[in-house]
């Protein structure tokens, strides 16, 4: 009977934990709810209750709402007035902002519309733009999805034909960051024919895109996603075609025809980051549009799409252009920050304060700001200025800068009144140079923002690292071997190491050498002519050996460290063998005859003789050993002087190696 209600029990808990289980994963999905008023909408989001990060500001979701007639929203609880008859699929994603969690997914609504009776207000943006917008509905994160519009108006005076194009995936990066899983387009955009991945332009036996958007609706708010730093209008699109291609490993391609003047249309992008995208999440990552109104013409529009890559969605970040730099190329480098920030109180802030800390190898004074949002202009120079108006400053300390935004005003996020979140953001934008002759020292920054006089809030580190670079050097020197008699022996060689390390580093090297050295000996044989006479017959031998051999020697690795500019260590294996050693033997022979009482007389019978003897051994043989060197000079890169001692687990057993290196 125990085992029973033992048993009963068990059943009965996992019951409970796969309903839990079942239950927590339904809970995780955002429901789509509306009033429908025959052409009319009033949308919101039923979503799961937000899990907060500890320490982070208050957890809050933020909205992407398609209409499934190419109108879009980021508000709340948006409302719509569809102008046509028809079925329509309304998406919704949802972006979880400060929550400890993934986003949770939502599914299409079809409403069905069968009347027309409520006129559609005009679209209007705020926030202008020129002719071509890049816009996201949240940051990249690995392995999630997001929406990408590419939003493209005519500004000349008539009807044109032309393309788009969307650059993705960038070469620097090794693996690619983005899929492009899903387009929909509203004004029948057409894949040109050497667009990638075709097969994911949705269109009907019609012709008709299945899924579009066409433009935006706003609500008449401020849209900081509009990337306006890099807007370009440029001329001959075939150089810009060239250089994307070299920047990007990706392309799609539109056609479009018949943009009315001042008409505005949208392409929407499904994207899915994919799971082996950039983990560093103080890096940014960009898409690329490019819009030619007429295809007539070679004038045309670029826009770089800057996102920065993330874990969670914090509004509150700081990236940066390039997170791994070539050394060799430090000295024409800018880097290029983003520093983004989110006002989440109760009441609007006039006050912002950015404190930067530079690291050690940026140089303060090469800064310059590129953008800010809100727009501001510098404040004046002089102390003495008191102004009134909205303005950026910027304080330099020894380790810090700091941005001031003074006489704004940002909402906050929990204003009452305040439905916008996207106007409660804001970020500035900066590009520095590296100190010349910088170390090569990995870096790291990171901001505190200061809203008013509230505890300032903690960014991420915006981490930069040093790509290590392929340094060959070359070296020549002398190996001083004792036991060897009148030794000589010289050696040139290659090393492989990191550009200009820091401290410690890994380095290999390959040597040929030559030497030369010598041997000789003398001795007598002595033969009696008749037994019992006690008279002899000596043979008195010189013999001198000529030794020339030719080593390689390969360090498969090791260690090095500079202790500063000047002195440098190091130590590690090798394997030495001998490629061939060629022998020249001299031998002359004396005859003589020696009698009783030492008396020797020159044999006339056997007249004396030099004989010469060559012989050349190839056997291969290997010969491993260790050493450990001092280097002294320049030692990050040349000219370096060094001492090595060596010791070998065959003869010869001890070796001292002086040389010179020089390393590019």
């Amino acid at each position: 009977m125990q085992r029973i209600i033992i048993f009963i029990t068990i059943l009965s808990h996992s019951y409970m934990v796969k309903a839990q289980l079942v239950t927590d994963t339904t809970a995780r999905k955002a429901e789509i709810l509306y009033n429908q008023y025959e052409n009319k909408v009033e949308l919101k989001a039923d979503a799961p209750p937000l899990v907060q990060i500890s320490g982070a500001p208050e957890a809050f979701y933020t909205y992407f709402w398609e209409f499934g007639d190419g109108h879009f929203s980021f508000e709340e609880k948006p409302e719509h007035v569809y102008k046509n008859r028809g079925e329509y699929n309304v998406r919704l994603q949802v972006t979880n902002n400060y929550d400890n969690g993934k986003p949770p997914p939502s599914r299409p609504k079809t409403i069905n519309v069968s009347k027309i009776n409520h006129q559609s207000d005009p679209l209007s943006t705020e926030r202008d733009f020129q002719g071509l917008a890049m816009l996201k509905t949240r940051e990249p994160v690995p392995d999630e999805e997001m929406v990408v519009v590419m939003k493209y108006r005519n500004d000349l005076g008539y009807a044109t034909n032309g393309k788009l194009y969307v650059y993705y995936n960038e070469r620097k990066y090794r693996a690619n960051n983005f899929e492009i899983s899903d387009v929909r387009t509203h004004h029948n955009e057409k894949p040109a024919e050497d667009m990638l991945l075709s097969a994911h332009f949705n269109t009907n036996s019609k012709g008709v895109p299945d899924m579009a958007l066409a433009s935006a609706s706003l609500g008449g708010r401020p849209f900081p996603f509009f990337q306006n730093p890099g807007d370009s209008i440029r001329n001959h699109v075939f150089i810009t075609e060239e250089e994307s291609e070299q920047e990007f490993r990706d392309k799609l391609i539109f056609r479009f025809e018949d943009l009315a003047p001042k008409e505005e249309r949208n392409v929407f992008f499904t994207i899915k980051t994919t799971p082996e995208m950039l983990k560093d999440t103080s890096a940014i990552v960009k898409i690329r549009g490019v819009f030619v109104p007429d295809e007539r013409s070679e004038s045309h529009h670029v826009k770089d799409l800057e996102m920065e890559i993330t874990t969670s969605h914090d509004p509150n970040k700081m990236a940066v252009s390039d997170t791994r730099i070539n050394y060799r190329l430090v000295d024409k480098k800018r880097l290029k920050y983003k520093v983004r920030f989110q006002n989440n109180g109760e009441g609007p802030a006039t006050t912002i304060r950015l404190n930067v800390n530079v690291p050690e190898i940026i140089d303060k004074n090469t800064l310059k700001i590129l953008d800010t949002y809100p727009e501001c202009p510098v404040c004046p120079d002089s102390d003495s200025l008191r102004v009134s108006y909205s303005c950026i400053d910027t304080v330099f300390s020894e380790k810090q800068v700091s941005f001031i935004f003074n006489n704004i005003y940002l909402p906050g996020s929990n204003q009452k009144g305040v439905y916008k979140y996207d106007s409660t953001k804001g970020f500035v934008r900066y590009s520095v140079k590296m100190k010349d002759k910088a170390p090569k020292i990995n870096s790291a920054s990171r901001t505190a923002i200061i809203f008013d006089k509230n505890e300032p809030i903690l960014t991420n580190f915006s981490k930069t690292h040093f790509k290590p670079g392929l340094s060959l050097g070359v070296m020549s020197g002398y190996n001083s071997i004792a036991l060897l008699h009148n030794s000589t022996n010289y050696f040139i060689g290659i090393t492989a190491s990191p550009y200009k390390p820091y401290r410690g580093y890994l380095q290999a090297e390959l040597q040929i050498s030559k030497g030369t050295y010598d041997n000789s000996r003398s001795y007598e044989l002595r033969t009696e002519l008749e037994p019992g006479s006690g008279i002899m017959d000596l043979t008195v031998v010189d013999e001198q050996m000529d030794y020339e051999y030719m080593d390689i020697t390969l360090v498969p690795i090791s260690y090095r460290y500079n202790f500063n500019k000047f002195i440098g260590v190091g130590g590690g294996v090798q394997i030495s063998g001998r490629l061939y050693e060629e022998l020249e033997q001299t031998s002359d022979y004396e005859y003589f005859i020696e009698f009783p009482q030492n008396r020797i007389e020159p044999n006339q019978n056997k007249p004396n003789e030099t004989i010469v003897y060559d012989e050349r051994d190839s056997r291969f043989e290997i010969n491993p050993g260790a050493f450990a060197d001092l280097n002294l000079g320049s030692i990050r890169i040349g000219p370096i002087v060094g001492a090595r001692y060596i010791w070998q687990l065959n003869a010869p057993h001890h070796i001292w190696a002086f040389y010179l290196l020089w390393k590019f």
